[in-house]
């Protein structure tokens, strides 16, 4: 449990986690409608931040995370908290940095969904460093998820290495997009190298797989990633589905595709951090190394993942539109699609 005492912050590990997310966590406000922010009415507040988003859906699909992150001391660091725990995320990997502000991210909406986003003001996270990385954190874990947002200032580096080395599962990355303020682009793509090359699974989306690779081709993407010994790479390509590509057992590669199922889309927001939940979420519950799943089970494990992310996107919100593991309707797809 966390207690803060004036400048101190105890923490008490005392349960487990299957699942260790570390980054960044925002507060989105998203918009009260569609089109240029001249024709919006007003927006709402959601907790956001690729990572924190993770931590929530893999808690809401029934699989323990814990949160590694540096938050604030302001109310919006409180809102975030309290979603978090809502969720069933452990929280007694975050430190409260006296004095701290969480980001504000305004997201607008085009006709179809899709989004631009725009922040403002100070970051508590870009203070997260290898303090933050206990070892008692890893305990019992089995897999470890990360993304490009911790890999923005030289501490941040530091602490991710020092995650990788206390790891005790498969490490996952879904790099997300850099935005200019973040970092240097080609600094932070040779950061992430740095990551990707110990990976068992690294998942991003189309439009990222250039900035990444050099290759617009998603399935040549996926490939790159493959001959830099990732176990499992996959792109995702919006309506279209995803790709995927891993090397097997007997050193050939192999690859595939998925549809994406047709939904009505309300908001985009979220909706590859909602296929990483689910992604992550199953691998996780089968309790298997990528290399002893076969073809087929990393198609119904994607298929899985892509179910939840057309349901992320009929809702507003990153994790609003992902039902509890023991709805009715979930339990049916997983178990079709169970690894």
């Amino acid at each position: 449990m966390l207690t803060i005492i004036k400048e101190v912050v105890i923490v008490s590990i005392s349960e487990r986690a299957d699942v260790i997310v570390i980054g960044e966590a925002f507060v989105d406000f998203l918009p009260k409608g569609a089109g240029r922010l001249s024709h919006i009415d007003g927006f709402e507040m959601h907790c956001g931040g690729a990572p924190c988003n993770v931590a929530r859906g893999i808690a809401k699909l029934g699989v323990s995370s814990r949160f590694v992150s540096v938050l604030g001391d302001d109310e919006f660091s409180d809102f975030v908290m309290a979603n978090l725990e809502r969720s069933g995320v452990s929280t007694t990997g975050i430190r409260r940095l006296p004095e701290g502000r969480m980001q504000l991210c305004f997201v607008t909406l085009d006709d179809v969904g899709d989004r631009q986003f725009t922040g403002r003001g100070p970051d508590a996270s870009l203070s997260l460093g290898v303090q933050d990385i206990k070892p008692e954190l890893f305990e019992g874990s089995k897999a470890l998820v990360l993304t490009c947002g911790a890999l923005r200032t030289r501490q941040g580096v530091f602490a991710i290495e020092r995650a990788l080395q206390n790891a005790q599962g498969q490490v996952f990355c879904d790099p997300g997009t850099c935005p200019p303020e973040w970092c240097e682009p080609n600094l932070m793509r040779r950061r992430l190298w740095g990551v990707f090359t110990r990976c068992d699974l690294v998942k991003c989306a189309d439009h990222e797989t250039y900035w990444l690779t050099e290759e617009d081709d998603p399935l040549k993407a996926a490939l790159a990633f493959v001959r830099e010994g990732v176990k499992l790479a996959i792109v995702t390509c919006g309506a279209k589905g995803a790709v995927w590509a891993r090397k097997s057992a007997d050193g050939k590669n192999t690859y595939g595709s998925i549809p994406a199922p047709p939904v009505s889309v309300v908001d985009t927001t979220g909706a590859g951090d909602a296929f990483m939940s689910a992604l992550v979420a199953s691998l996780t519950l089968s309790d298997r190394k990528l290399q002893a799943l076969s073809d087929d089970e990393i198609t119904s494990a994607l298929s899985f993942a892509a179910h939840i992310g057309s349901l992320a996107v009929t809702q507003k919100g990153a994790v609003h539109g992902i039902p509890e593991m023991s709805t009715p309707e979930l339990s049916g797809v997983a178990e079709r699609v169970k690894v």
